[in-house]
């Protein structure tokens, strides 16, 4: 019966050196493809960001063009002014 374990034991080590290669190989696709889905995410989430920043940025300004009270009529001639050219 040892020589069958020692002889199981050789098939398996030998197995499993050759498939070091393969398996090294499937390792570096998956991480590959899992830092260029990192990159898409980031880009993804860049343009959001900024997105929102657009968003605050616009929400800011018609925030402080109501707190204006009176000057809201003078402020619209001035746009209008800026859209006209």
């Amino acid at each position: 019966m040892e020589p069958l374990g020692f002889f199981l034991g050789v098939v398996t080590f030998n197995a499993l050196v050759r498939m070091k290669e393969p398996i090294r190989k499937a390792a570096i696709t998956a991480t590959s493809q899992a830092m260029n889905l990192a990159e898409i995410a980031k880009g993804a989430a860049y343009g959001i960001k900024e997105e929102v920043e657009d968003i605050m940025a616009e929400a800011h300004y018609e925030n402080m063009k109501n707190k204006m009270g009176p000057l809201n009529a003078y402020q619209g001639e001035v746009d209008q002014r800026h859209t006209e050219h």
